[in-house]
């Protein structure tokens, strides 16, 4: 009979300390899809780096892409988004606004340097990647 009360009480406390141990270690995963970190460098049509600017990544739905989209800013004709905020790898539509630098106005970032944003559509890897792009003139 004693053995039939401690194979009991070992059963009914691995129950209470089994949910304990699972709630410190988590279950390892992460809210929403793998994102990967993406950088690289934005030139414009001259060759020269863009000052400074806007960057954005959205999925192309129309091509089956239904992850998230992103956004980071040019300096010194650079960009960096860290894999937190980074981008699924698929087809994208990306929109670059380029920028002069030089704070006039309310604008931080200067005067654009293009009349209109410069859209390019991409096929990004399920990886971390450098996508550099150069802007054209329309």
């Amino acid at each position: 009979m004693r053995n039939i009360s401690v194979h009991l009480a070992n059963k009914v406390l691995m129950l209470l300390i089994l949910p304990l141990i699972f709630s410190f270690l988590g279950c390892g995963g992460q809210d929403g899809p793998v994102r990967y970190k993406l950088d690289g460098s934005i030139t414009m049509p001259d060759g020269k780096p863009a000052p400074a600017g806007e960057i954005s990544f959205e999925p192309d739905s129309a091509a089956g892409n239904s992850g998230p989209g992103s956004m980071g800013q040019i300096k010194e004709g650079k960009y960096s988004l860290p894999k937190d905020q980074g981008v699924v790898g698929g087809k994208y539509t990306v929109t670059i606004t380029p920028f002069d630098g030089v704070a006039f106005g309310e604008s931080l970032q200067g005067k654009p340097l293009v009349k209109s944003p410069y859209v390019e559509k991409v096929d990004l890897p399920a990886k971390n990647a450098t996508q550099d792009f150069k802007v054209t003139t329309k």
